[in-house]
């Protein structure tokens, strides 16, 4: 057993962490990837967790995962697992030598990480750099992935797209249908995915064609399986891709690894199509009953996006008197004015989904490129203040 089974390696945007990860799986060890912007106190938090973890020496990586709770966990990954997804994942997207993938993803997560494994099992390469705001900073890479906040920016350039592009990788949350469709149209090869950190990112992948589902992800990848719970319509993973298992703290003080169960429970629930292809229709620990009715936050983000001048939103739940619970919307807008946007979706949606606030979403959770429904939930929650648009 050892003392120091996680080494922290702090990341930092346009760094290559790759030797600093190298050096510590040659001793053995799991490697913490935390990015240099995080506060203090998180860190700090972070830290005397890794340091109570008492682990046999293996080499891998440890990712800290908020998921949908707000409270990190300590997912462990084995090369093993990340080399297994890189493998499998180049059979649904090719990728190799003279590929060049673009690091638009922060490597203290699983995306950004296994932007890095596939070059170094595939035998491709990575650009490191900014995240891409203009097609001009993708000229001459051939990969990308992106969340829908960073293909939406894109898009706004109309910039030609660059012929070096063979396929740009979308995931990390829902997206609109017509953001989906835009991107299509400008010739922009693209892949839907779905996968978590337990899964290295990658457990369902697919090309988009025009008029496909907002919902679909895709075909799941060779050697990986997934089903639907029939009682509750939870998407059920099983494959090699899927990660050790997570740092848990015992009575004791100590953390140890405990093992994941399999196939894994994902919490989000979704259906297969016809062609066996999975559709993610949201997460189910995120959904919240109003007036006795579902509502999954996704569906009201999806159709928020589809608004013209909305570049991002993010839906959640708050305590009603009388509903129990509804829903608060926060935006990144595209233009300046955002007006009328609940009367515009009260024409698409149910009316107990229209939200009973839509807010400008603030600055920070639009830097995290992924903004964080247990942050703004929190936020909400402590009393903070925000711009109603």
């Amino acid at each position: 057993m050892s003392d120091a089974a996680i080494t922290v390696v702090e990341v930092a945007p346009g760094v290559d962490p790759m030797p600093a990860f190298e050096a510590i799986w040659s001793r053995g060890a799991r490697a913490l990837p935390l990015a240099r912007t995080l506060p203090a106190a998180a860190r700090a938090a972070l830290e005397a967790r890794v340091a109570a973890v008492r682990a046999t020496p293996a080499p891998g990586v440890v990712l800290a995962t908020s998921g949908s709770s707000g409270v990190p966990r300590l997912v462990d990954l084995s090369l093993e697992a990340m080399e297994a997804s890189a493998r499998a994942g180049a059979r649904a997207i090719p990728f190799g030598p003279g590929d060049i993938w673009h690091a638009s993803l922060a490597p203290s997560h699983v995306g950004g990480v296994m932007i890095l494994m596939r070059a170094r099992v595939l035998g491709g390469a990575v650009r490191f750099g900014a995240q891409p705001r203009a097609w001009s900073d993708l000229d001459g890479c051939t990969h990308v992935s992106l969340v829908a906040a960073q293909l939406a920016r894109l898009l706004e350039d109309r910039s030609p797209v660059p012929s070096s592009l063979k396929a740009a990788m979308l995931g990390g949350g829902p997206s609109a249908l017509s953001l989906r469709d835009a991107a299509v149209a400008r010739g922009i090869p693209l892949f839907a995915t779905y996968g978590l950190t337990e899964t290295c990112s990658q457990v369902a992948t697919g090309p988009l064609a025009p008029g496909d589902p907002a919902t679909l992800a895709g075909p799941a990848l060779p050697g990986a399986s997934i089903r639907i719970e029939p009682a509750t319509g939870e998407i059920l993973v099983d494959g090699p891709m899927l990660a050790r298992g997570e740092f848990v703290a015992g009575d004791d003080g100590a953390a140890a690894l405990v093992p994941l169960a399999r196939p894994l429970s994902t919490r989000d629930a979704g259906f297969l199509d016809a062609a066996g292809r999975l559709h993610v229709v949201g997460r189910l620990d995120a959904m919240f009953i109003s007036g006795g009715k579902n509502i999954h936050p996704e569906t009201i983000e999806r159709a928020l996006c589809e608004l013209p001048c909305v570049r991002a939103a993010c839906v959640v739940g708050v305590p009603d008197d009388k509903w129990g619970m509804r829903p608060i919307a926060f935006v990144d807008l595209r233009t300046q004015t955002g007006r009328f946007i609940r009367e515009i979706l009260g024409e698409t949606l149910e009316r107990h989904l229209v939200p009973d606030a839509v807010y400008a979403m603030p600055v920070d959770e639009i830097a995290a490129t992924k903004p964080s429904r247990a942050r703004l939930a929190a936020r909400l929650a402590a009393g903070q203040r925000f711009n109603e648009v």
